[in-house]
């Protein structure tokens, strides 16, 4: 399973140029030398570059232990409430107009500007997601994850948390999930709601 950011669409690949990518993925040979390489290449699934290389799937950090939102919820903040609520909503209306790819290129620019990445206010961090916890009662939590978890991920940044986005899918059926979580603590889902999926991109 693949994710094309650009053309914001998750796709599998033919039987021929999986059998291809199966076949570099297990160093069954030079990548360069063979004719595995070639389909992959006029896909543009693989690019040359001009040193040896790897290819492996996406990897996330640190596996989710915990969540926030197990934790007592703080008092209520309106105006916070309401802030992040706004924020959802310019979220989503950049993902109707096209916009995922920006967004997600945007989450990381900002979090390679991060310059201490080692210590995160943690009770601060419990406060933010049980602000946002309150907004699924304004802006229509269901369905709505990737959304609320770009707008989530955003704001956490801005403030120097160097969380991670996580997007991950599972098949049969097929089923896409976005969250967002510091180290091993969950932002914004519970345990049960992340396991079944397997990261697929990681900001």
């Amino acid at each position: 399973m693949f994710l094309d950011l650009a053309a914001d669409r998750y796709f599998c690949l033919s039987p021929r140029l999986e059998a291809a990518f199966r076949s570099i993925l297990s160093d069954a040979g030079d990548a360069q030398r063979t004719d595995d390489a070639a389909p992959l290449l006029l896909s543009g699934l693989l690019a040359e570059v001009p040193g040896p290389t790897a290819v492996a799937p996406c990897l996330l950090p640190s596996r989710a232990r915990t969540s926030f939102l197990d934790a007592p919820r703080e008092a209520a903040r309106p105006l916070a409430i309401g802030m992040l609520a706004v924020r959802i909503s310019l979220a989503r209306f950049a993902l109707r107009i096209g916009r995922l790819h920006r967004m997600i290129s945007g989450l990381s620019e900002c979090k390679a500007a991060i310059r201490d990445t080692r210590k995160i206010d943690e009770a601060a961090m419990r406060d933010l997601a049980s602000q946002f916890a309150r907004t699924a009662r304004l802006t229509q939590a269901h369905d709505r994850c990737l959304p609320r978890s770009l707008a989530l991920a955003r704001y956490a940044l801005a403030r120097g948390w160097p969380v991670d986005l996580v997007m991950g899918v599972h098949l049969r059926p097929f089923a896409a999930h976005c969250w967002v979580q510091a180290g091993t603590d969950l932002l914004n889902d519970r345990l049960d709601n992340v396991r079944p999926f397997t990261p697929i991109l990681v900001v």
